[in-house]
């Protein structure tokens, strides 16, 4: 039901990465809804949570994961503690215990470790760094009750379109152009300097008068602006063609109406 590709996990800049291409037919079912262009607004979701540092391990999906867990979205404010029930917490293959967790990179490699054993990719972590995708992540939070279920977007517009409810997740193919950034964030992508690997990353600002989509990324501060990066218009437009994904989250503490 899925086409797993592998794309990990060191690399010559000494940046780790670790997401995998897996593309689920039964994805295209919850798809995100698309708005009229004039609803599409700019948006700057808050995260209140550090900047995390997966350091020399591929656990991004599980840092974007977390990243999102902690950022503000229309239906609720981002979480600064994350309580696991002990029903949870028994269904999480012993990664995680019941109680109140910091979402920090303690909580993001336990999340990754768990979306190993959700995902279809062969191998779990521990003891083998296997790396992760998008959807394993999106498994993770859903079954340790953080999320009541997920949907994903198929294109740039639809992604905006859920840019207005809150930041998403996108797993993309990492050049070797893109390790650094300009000096105002932009994160250059040049096509023929190849790919490095794949990578998972939270998305969660759009400027609609410039047409740009910041990301928090999971290097540490160190990196970019702060820890965050920008793609411009057409460059994310054509890295989510290549076999690109957006995961966008249901949250179990969002507010009702």
């Amino acid at each position: 039901m899925c086409t797993p590709h592998v794309e990990l996990l060191p690399t010559a800049s000494g940046r780790w990465l670790g997401r995998h291409v897996e593309h689920d037919p039964r994805s295209r079912d919850y798809a995100h809804e698309l708005l009229p262009a004039d609803a599409i607004r700019s948006v700057a979701w808050t995260r209140r949570t550090p900047v995390l540092d997966q350091g020399q391990l591929g656990s991004c999906t599980g840092n974007a994961g977390t990243g999102l867990l902690g950022t503000d979205s229309a239906a609720r404010s981002g979480l600064t503690s994350v309580t696991i029930t002990a029903a949870a917490a028994a269904a999480s293959h012993g990664f995680f215990t019941a109680g109140v967790h910091a979402p920090d990179e303690d909580f993001a490699v336990r999340l990754y470790s768990l979306a190993t054993v959700l995902d279809s990719i062969s191998g779990h972590y521990p003891p083998t760094d296997t790396g992760s995708s998008g959807l394993g992540v999106a498994k993770a939070l859903r079954a340790l009750g953080l999320a009541t279920g997920y949907s994903h977007a198929f294109s740039l517009t639809a992604l905006t379109s859920a840019l207005q409810h809150g930041p998403v997740m996108i797993g993309i193919p990492w050049l070797n152009s893109m390790f650094d950034t300009d000096s105002d964030g932009r994160i250059p992508v040049t096509r023929a300097s190849g790919v490095a690997g794949g990578h998972e990353i939270e998305l969660n600002r759009f400027d609609a008068t410039t047409g740009d989509y910041w990301i928090t990324n999971s290097w540490g501060t160190g990196w970019g602006v702060d820890g965050s990066g920008y793609f411009t218009t057409p460059d994310l437009r054509w890295l989510l063609y290549q076999q690109g994904d957006v995961t966008i989250p249901t949250w179990t503490t969002a507010k009702e109406d």
